[in-house]
This record gives structure tokens, sequence and C-alpha cells, in this order.
């Protein structure tokens, strides 16, 4: 599934202005209640880029504002970043983070210096992901981890929300890749998949989906509003958790993790 015809890289700027949600995600987390889930998901993103492994050189592509980056200095890596938005960069790198401002391209990393990059939800915002993982495959030490989340095409969500779906997030989203598709792209870069699971943030893009669909369906702004109020509020996050948790089980979440290490 793609954009066609596609914004050029210069149009696509225009698609991720300073308040795009990802950069502004931490200062929007006003409540202790929201800082403390923002903590957990977090750590838990660290669990599973680390995987068990010891401490290393890890490069974070898209890295936003750096709290993954953070988090995994914490725990002994030395983190790197990279990022194309200046104000994302900036925010990074007032943490004292180590991130490059640009294109892969261009920031110069030696071949096999790292011994994890991640991905999360950036593969499907790329002009070429093929070019972009053979890059990556080349950055990685024999034996040295990839893990990239991003949108699950074959999510019960897509089939129930259809268009509105925000795994689509059309123009921002140039590609949602079957398993198939993406197989074949990993294979290409030389990377093996270990694993392939719906390991968290599905609930979060459902959410965001039933905002998008009240905002289709509903003309009265009130109502717009109050319907917001309630998939947001920590009763609905809790009452529907049982849900999620089996659909993720079942592989249908609306985000999807790919484990991989490079095959030499």
């Amino acid at each position: 599934i793609y954009v066609n015809p596609r914004p050029t890289s210069a149009e696509m700027e225009c698609y991720y202005p300073s308040t795009y949600e990802p950069y502004t995600r931490q200062a929007r987390t006003a409540s202790r209640y929201e800082r403390l889930r923002y903590r957990v998901g977090i750590a838990r993103m660290c669990r599973i880029a680390a995987g068990g492994q010891e401490a290393g050189r890890l490069l974070d592509i898209g890295c936003g504002a750096g709290e993954f980056m953070a988090g995994m200095r914490q725990r002994g890596w030395q983190a790197r970043g990279l990022d194309t938005s200046p104000v994302a960069v900036e925010l990074a790198r007032e943490k004292g983070l180590d991130v490059f401002l640009g294109p892969l391209s261009e920031a110069g990393y030696p071949e096999g210096e790292f011994d994890l990059i991640t991905m999360w939800d950036v593969l499907e915002h790329l002009h070429d992901p093929g070019e972009y993982l053979l890059q990556l495959g080349r950055l990685l030490r024999p034996d040295g981890r990839f893990v990239v989340t991003l949108p699950n095409a074959h999510s019960l969500d897509f089939r129930l929300f259809g268009p509105v779906w925000t795994g689509l997030d059309t123009p921002r989203h140039l590609y949602v890749f079957t398993r198939p598709a993406l197989l074949t792209l990993l294979k290409r870069a030389g990377l093996e998949v270990e694993w392939a699971r719906c390991r968290f943030g599905g609930q979060r893009v459902s959410t965001w989906s039933l905002e998008w669909l009240a905002d289709e369906r509903l003309s009265r702004q009130k109502t717009r509003d109050l319907v917001k109020r309630i998939i947001y509020s920590p009763i609905w996050y809790w009452g529907w958790r049982p849900w999620y948790l089996v659909v993720d089980w079942l592989g249908l979440g609306s985000s999807i993790t790919y484990s991989c290490r490079r095959a030499d």
C-alpha cells in the first residue's frame, strides 16, 4: 500500500510542523497518570530494543526528541540518534544527546559501527525504504540487531476503520507494508527476522483512529469533544486493555515490531 503520486521531500516538510505529535508527546503528558504511563512506555521500548543483549553502540533513526535514547543511555548504551527535524534535534540535544541533523547518507557513520539500530514508526515515512534498509544493514556489525516498529497492514483496526485508520496517515505514511513485502526488503538488506509481534502501540493507534472517526462522522463540536474526553480517559483505557492484549497476542494489533539480525 503506497501513496501515488508521492509528495516530494521538500513538499513533505509542511506535514511535520513543530506541533507534530511525536515532537510534543512528552510535553503534553501533563497529569501524573500520563507521565507515569509515558515513562512505562519508554521503559518497555528499551526492554524490547535491548532484547537481553549486552549494552553497546546504538543508533536510533528518527529519534525525535530523544526520550528513547535517554532511556537507553541510562541502561549503559552509547546512544546516537538521527532526525531530519530541526525542532526534534534541538529538543534531543537539550538532553545532552548525540544527534545528527540530516539524512542518513550525510551522517558519515562507518560500516559495522553499531550493535543495535532502531526505527520506531519511521520506515513508512521514507521515500526509498529499500535503499534505506540497505544502508542500515551495512552500518550494523556482524550479528548486530535491527528493531523496527511500523503500522500493521494485517491489523483488525485496518479492517474496522478503513480509510480513517491512522496507520494510513496520508500523506505522511508513504508506505504501509504487508508482511511479505517487508520480509522481501529486509532479506535484500541482509537482515534475518528473529520474530515479529504486536508488542506495544496498537491501542494508542486505535484510539487515534476513533478520534479521526469522530471528527469525520460527528458534526457538533461539543459531541466530538465529549467523545475524545471519554476515549482518552483512564477508565476507557483500562476497560479496553484486555481486548487489545488479546488482539496483539493474535498478531492483529495496529502496530507491529520486527526484530532482525544482520546475516553474514
